[in-house]
């Protein structure tokens, strides 16, 4: 959205409320690949995103995760906590569980949990393994996300959030 204000005929200021991109007020199917460490370690990270460009999700594994091979898409930078979505996108996140060797780990973790409320009410992430969840985004706000398996004493720390606009 551009604002133009106009005087007499002449534009005294111009600029972008909302900067200009692609794919904005299309719902599309965005992948996010993540991991998930104790929070000294890292805590949730998101390492990269994509659109999908093919109705065909990708085939998965719990143990070598997404085979992106043949699979259509178009890789964006995504990084940090935020998972971004407009309402009507179908979201899948694939999180790796990294088996930290730091010292605050819960002796014998052998996995994180993963809620978002009211997209995945329970996922388990076993260390080592891939988890993988889809949903279809029906609401604009805010909606965050945490671990809810003990895995260190920061483990309330181990959160982020899904930012949703309506397009």
């Amino acid at each position: 959205m551009v604002l133009i204000a106009a005087a007499g005929g002449g534009i005294y200021y111009y600029g972008y409320l909302h900067p200009p991109c692609t794919n904005c007020s299309v719902p599309s199917h965005r992948l996010y690949f993540m991991t998930a460490t104790i929070v000294e370690a890292g805590g949730f990270q998101i390492v990269n995103g994509a659109y999908l460009n093919q109705t065909d999700a990708p085939s998965f594994n719990a143990t070598s995760g997404p085979n992106l091979s043949g699979v259509k898409h178009q890789n964006y930078t995504a990084s940090g906590t935020t998972i971004n979505a407009l309402v009507g996108d179908t979201v899948t996140l694939y999180i790796f569980g990294v088996n930290s060797t730091d010292p605050a780990q819960v002796l014998r973790l052998q996995a994180h949990g993963f809620s978002m409320t009211p997209y995945v009410a329970s996922g388990v992430i076993p260390l080592g393994k891939w988890y993988s969840v889809t949903f279809i985004v029906n609401q604009a706000g805010t909606f965050p996300y945490f671990c809810t398996i003990t895995c260190s004493a920061k483990h309330y720390l181990m959160v982020g959030n899904m930012v949703v606009s309506s397009g």
